[in-house]
């Protein structure tokens, strides 16, 4: 029952922090500014929730039903690669930021404000986080529409 009690938290804190990346107004800020779709990051958010209330329910089943141990391993594998997109992102909003302080610094003039989001239209790290944002969105989906043969109940009582 601890062990039980110990996942669920762990399970509970990332996804808490998740959520308060995903609230950034820098993430969001950063999505726009690279002109990548916001709704990437509407459906994580959404996914997230839809992945958490039923994680709730396998939580408690987990220990006498061997496949939903199987699918909330898979669940964490797939927050965990969430959690590794975030991240980057978040470096990469600091990376600019500190290239735009540099960069400001440099110029005589500054009343110039930087917009450390524009550095380019799409690079490949746009493609890339545009690519792994999907594949972490199908890869959640997948998981979501497999909740039901598991016999997983959203938790929330909605759904």
């Amino acid at each position: 029952m601890a062990l039980e009690l110990v996942g669920g938290a762990l399970l509970s804190a990332f996804l808490q922090v998740a959520f308060e990346k995903l609230a950034s107004p820098q993430v969001l800020d950063f999505f726009r500014g690279r002109k990548l779709d916001e709704k990437l990051l509407n459906n994580l958010e959404i996914k997230l929730n839809s992945i958490q209330a039923l994680a709730d329910d396998a939580e408690l089943k987990q220990f006498r039903d061997p496949p939903v141990r199987n699918w909330l391993l898979k669940v964490k594998d797939a927050l965990f690669d969430a959690e590794d997109l975030l991240d980057e992102i978040q470096h990469e909003i600091s990376k600019c930021q500190v290239e735009a302080e540099a960069e400001a610094e440099s110029q005589t003039c500054t009343c110039k404000v930087p917009n450390f989001f524009k550095s380019s239209p799409v690079g490949s790290f746009n493609k890339e986080i545009k690519s792994r944002m999907e594949q972490v969105l199908e890869d959640l989906e997948n998981l979501a529409s497999q909740s039901g043969y598991l016999g997983l109940q959203n938790a929330s009582g909605v759904g």
